[in-house]
């Protein structure tokens, strides 16, 4: 057991580092952060201001002591500001995060509510048309980009029918009506693979001998269903998430 946790430790902290190298490189990959600073173009700058700003930013370094620098700060919680609006990237991280936390969580509720119930009504239902539309939902659910997704229901909701804002995170009473679109753009490929995940589960467990016997015995359907099949049947799903 102790091996395992320090082989899990070591694989963490591992990860970590691989993340932390990703994201600095792909940083720099996009370019000179000095430009940034400048005019439309690049131009605008002198090159004392250029060379000033390399010292200032530390690009005169080399960059695996950026790195190491860069990492140094992460650690200490010194994430100095902005290079695009030179503001505290430590205060809008903490402007934007319940915004975004908020959408996650729905997000997952959407899912869940939308997911489960489908997969068991097209587990029960198996060879209905109420079947062929959940799984139907299922394969365009998991088979359309998330990013499409969210550019059809601003082009139908805010262009055509102007029903929901397209931004903004809004005031008021009418706030909830900013986060349907992100809820219901994130939470689509998630509820299509709970869908997925709880029938395939569901119509293994329905087949099962246990379940022939519980019917055999008398058992009603709905006790067969939601006591033996759904509780066995959500394994899947909760391993998922």
């Amino acid at each position: 057991m102790r091996q395992f946790l320090i082989r899990r430790f070591f694989f963490a902290i591992s990860a970590l580092i691989g993340a932390t190298l990703i994201t600095f490189f792909l940083s720099r990959i996009a370019g000179d952060p000095r430009f940034l600073y400048a005019q439309e173009g690049g131009y605008g700058i002198t090159q004392e201001r250029w060379d000033a700003l390399g010292v200032e930013l530390g690009l005169d370094k080399p960059i695996i002591w950026q790195y190491a620098v860069w990492l140094g700060r992460i650690v200490k919680g010194d994430w100095q500001d902005s290079l695009l609006d030179r503001k505290d990237v430590l205060s809008k991280i903490k402007k934007r995060l319940p915004p975004t936390l908020k959408v996650g969580f729905l997000s997952y509720v959407f899912a869940t509510v939308i997911g489960i119930p489908l997969g068991v009504l097209s587990a029960v239902k198996r060879g209905t048309v109420w079947d062929y539309l959940a799984r139907a939902f299922a394969l365009f659910g998991q088979a359309l980009p998330v990013f499409w997704v969210g550019i059809m229901l601003i082009l139908i909701f805010s262009v055509q029918l102007r029903w929901l804002p397209t931004g903004t995170l809004g005031e008021g009473s009418f706030s909830w009506k900013h986060y349907v679109m992100p809820t219901v753009t994130l939470g689509w490929i998630a509820a299509a693979t709970y869908l997925r995940l709880v029938r395939s589960s569901m119509l293994e467990i329905l087949d099962s001998e246990f379940i022939k016997l519980a019917r055999a015995k008398g058992v009603s359907n709905n006790a067969v269903i939601w006591k033996h099949g759904f509780r066995n049947g959500l394994i899947a799903p909760l391993t998922f998430s």
